[in-house]
């Protein structure tokens, strides 16, 4: 039996809404375009779609945001990939495998055609098998897309380093010399009544 879906609020999920959400705007111009060619013109433009162009800009920035946040929040490029992993983890069906993508284009596609019909569906006096394949190869092009970005989020993540992660100092230096060798640890880790401590399974109760 299959275990129920169940979104986590961190990492990539509120990402993943968004993508699914332009996604379906994307699969609902591409669906006018392919059901009425050029006389789509005239609805693409129209004050009707104002609501999908501020849900576009909306979930691109919020997207932007929540990346710059996890880039900002990793103090380099080994801790961002990391965190791009347990973002991925996180997302229905451990964000992977044709289900997960096949889950993804039935969301973007399902919510294209129903905001379609919110409108009115200005396109059902044209033709309408050709607007439903339009968005069908719409989402699957781009749950393509999304297949090829996840299996480069490694090299994503080194990239990013490079643009934008400054690299830090570490904490931990060691000093070695010929005649003695020292290390330096933050003294806020342990207390000095702790340094000649046995380890806990050779104590003595």
């Amino acid at each position: 039996m299959l275990k129920p879906l169940r979104l986590s609020w961190k990492g990539l999920t509120p990402v993943y809404l968004a993508v699914v959400v332009l996604g379906s705007i994307v699969a609902h111009l591409a669906s006018e375009f392919f059901a009425m060619g050029s006389d789509a013109d005239s609805v693409a433009l129209s004050p009707k779609h104002l609501y999908l162009a501020v849900a576009a800009i909306g979930c691109a920035a919020f997207a932007i945001a929540r990346l710059r946040e996890l880039r900002r929040a990793s103090s380099g490029w080994r801790e961002l990939k990391r965190e791009l992993h347990l973002g991925l983890e996180s997302l229905p069906l451990r964000g992977r495998g044709l289900l997960f993508y096949a889950l993804t284009a039935g969301l973007q596609l399902s919510a294209g055609l129903a905001t379609q019909y919110g409108e009115g569906c200005p396109f059902c006096g044209h033709d309408v098998a050709a607007g439903i394949l339009g968005a069908l190869l719409t989402v699957v092009v781009l749950a393509l897309l999304g297949w090829i970005v996840s299996r480069r989020l490694p090299s994503l993540a080194s990239a990013l380093e490079a643009l934008f992660l400054k690299p830090q100092a570490d904490q931990h230096t060691v000093f070695v010399s010929r005649n003695s060798a020292a290390l330096k640890f933050p003294h806020f880790v342990w207390s000095a009544h702790l340094y000649n401590r046995p380890p806990p399974f050779l104590s003595i109760p």
